[in-house]
């Protein structure tokens, strides 16, 4: 249904109405409804600022902290279905508790009372990774120092056990932060599986990016962290190269993710070094078990080469990725938004001047009645109102401080987290190396019994004649040689079965308190998404009761708006 706006007052109204009824003007069809809306209590949207399949992003304006946050609304085809709905709000509730600066935070999420599902995601100026390559190679410092912050954001969130499902330059998000000209945002958290089962049901096609995509992702639809993994080594590919590592049209790229061994970087660029070859043949293995253990170990794999590669003179340019205005361009000027159709000052100042314009017309006092109860009932539904947008000014305020409390612990359980997944990363690994070493020694010490039990059976016993008296002393010799190394491989394979059952140990005290640390922030969430849903709920309750307090306002000046507008000594007045 259209949505029309009168021009002075800024009211809003749905349906085939051609003028205001409070202030007789003709009503301008507004192109955008969304524009100029409130959300939530506290978001104002002011413009639009991009769009795709799936939805639209736009840009507003935390009112209570006066900040720009983006605000991305699911298209409504998608979310007809209530377990859609449900399943989006999940994985945005996923996405929301990761915490991570390398991720972008979704700082709020929920359904309008008319059905739109909408993200509020902090608002980020700068540009994408694939904006950047653009089939260009960038320097092998520079892919190093964006890879790690991306697979510092995917440990973080695989520990937690949410996986992306769609790493790919085009989302990750670069800009100026702290000095750092390349600061990874990495996008669309969580949403992916999401978005491709609605693109799958909607469509009735698998709709993907190929050229990212894992071979047990493309043969049996398995997604884990290994997936993530072999997307963001393609994306290193790409850094490296300029290009992904399989080109081709789509069903030719699907086929060469599946059976085609990758070249490496370095048959492209040859000034790749073989130990980042080696690194992402390693992330692009078909078999997800070959990969990294998990991204934590990419991480230190990474971060190791980072160290040992000379850092390249060029960066980008700030006026590409700083977040706020180009240098040497003018900056803009404030964006001007439409007023809220609740501006209540602006309904206070109104009704005033309907007071001194009936005073002025009925000067003796003899106001007809049903013009005066409209009045009455008129500054009844405005304090009614102020007090209404008292509670959501105050709700959004309790909203405010809970999210920043609630964040800043998250935060502080995250990098514990972090510290402790990665002390456990290392320690599984040296745990698999001692299982390794442990295995050795037990077969090599079966392997000398064995032998020995082979040279007894085929040497001459000792009661035979003297002329077989050396091949015996020989054999003894051999014997006690063979068993002073069997002594030592029992040694060292107790040693390598001691080791590795302290390594068992503390791997299991650190899996512990990992266990500790998750639970801490399970509950935390729980707690929290209770206590901001009963919040969310009373804003909601506070805008339903402020929308039905709005139209019985516009209903009672619709009254006496038309009855001055009838007298023509009050009509220019009422205009003014």
């Amino acid at each position: 249904m259209d949505v029309n706006q009168c021009p002075r007052c800024k009211t809003r109204f749905r349906g085939e109405l051609a003028a205001c009824p409070i202030d007789g003007e003709a009503l301008i069809r507004i192109e955008d409804p969304l524009v100029g809306r409130t959300i939530a209590g506290r978001y104002l949207i002011e413009d639009k600022i991009g769009g795709g399949g799936m939805g639209v992003v736009y840009r507003g304006r935390h009112q209570v902290i006066d900040r720009a946050v983006a605000i991305k609304f699911l298209h409504q085809r998608f979310t007809r279905d209530p377990t859609s709905r449900k399943r989006f709000l999940g994985e945005a509730r996923a996405a929301n508790q990761i915490d991570h600066e390398n991720i972008i935070d979704i700082t709020d999420f929920g359904e309008t009372e008319d059905g739109l599902v909408y993200l509020v995601m902090e608002h980020l100026q700068g540009r994408s990774l694939d904006q950047e390559i653009s089939g260009r190679a960038l320097h092998p410092s520079r892919a190093l120092h964006i890879a790690v912050q991306i697979a510092g954001g995917l440990a973080r969130a695989h520990e937690l056990d949410v996986i992306h499902r769609d790493v790919k330059p085009a989302n990750v998000f670069l800009l100026r932060r702290r000095g750092d000209a390349d600061f990874v945002k990495l996008l669309d958290f969580g949403i992916a599986r999401f978005e491709r089962e609605l693109r799958i049901t909607d469509r009735g096609a698998l709709m993907g990016t190929p050229e990212y995509m894992a071979p047990e992702q493309l043969s049996h639809g398995e997604v884990n962290p290994a997936t993530d993994l072999y997307a963001l080594g393609c994306v290193i590919f790409e850094m490296l190269t300029g290009r992904p590592p399989f080109v081709g049209n789509t069903s030719e790229v699907l086929i060469k993710h599946m059976r085609e061994p990758p070249t490496a970087p370095s048959h492209i660029i040859p000034s790749v070094a073989p130990a980042l070859d080696a690194v992402v043949l390693r992330l692009l293995n078909k078999d997800p078990a070959r990969r990294h253990r998990d991204a934590f170990h990419l991480v230190d794999d990474l971060q190791v080469l980072l160290d040992q590669t000379p850092s390249t003179a060029s960066v980008p340019a700030p006026s590409a990725l700083e977040s706020g205005p180009a240098r040497g361009t003018k900056p803009q000027a404030p964006h001007s938004t439409l007023h809220a159709p609740t501006d209540l000052e602006e309904w206070r100042e109104r009704i005033a001047r309907y007071g001194q314009m009936l005073a002025q017309a009925y000067p003796r006092g003899d106001t007809p009645g049903t013009l005066q109860v409209a009045m009455q009932r008129m500054q009844l539904s405005l304090g009614r109102m102020t007090q209404l947008r008292a509670e959501i000014d105050d709700s959004a305020r309790q909203l405010v401080g809970r999210e920043d409390d609630v964040r800043g612990l998250r935060l502080r359980i995250g990098r514990a987290l972090d510290e402790l997944s990665r002390d456990e990363s290392k320690l599984a690994r040296a745990l698999e190396d001692e299982a390794a070493q442990a295995e050795q020694s037990e077969r090599s010490l079966r392997e000398t019994m064995h032998s020995l039990l082979i040279r007894a059976k085929t040497t001459p016993t000792l009661l035979d004649a003297a002329a077989v008296s050396v091949q015996a002393l020989t054999f003894l010799r051999d014997l006690h040689a063979g068993l002073l190394h069997l002594a030592e491989q029992e040694s060292r394979l107790a040693q390598a079965q001691t080791s590795l059952g302290h390594k068992r140990a503390a791997h299991e005290d650190l899996c512990f308190q990992l266990a500790q640390l998750k639970g801490r922030l399970a509950t935390l969430n729980a707690e929290s998404s209770v206590t901001l849903g009963k919040t969310q709920e009373r804003v909601q309750q506070a805008e339903a009761e402020l929308r039905a307090e709005l139209n019985r306002l516009v209903s009672e000046t619709e009254c006496v708006s038309v009855h001055l507008r009838a007298r023509p000594e009050l009509a220019a007045t009422q205009r003014s």
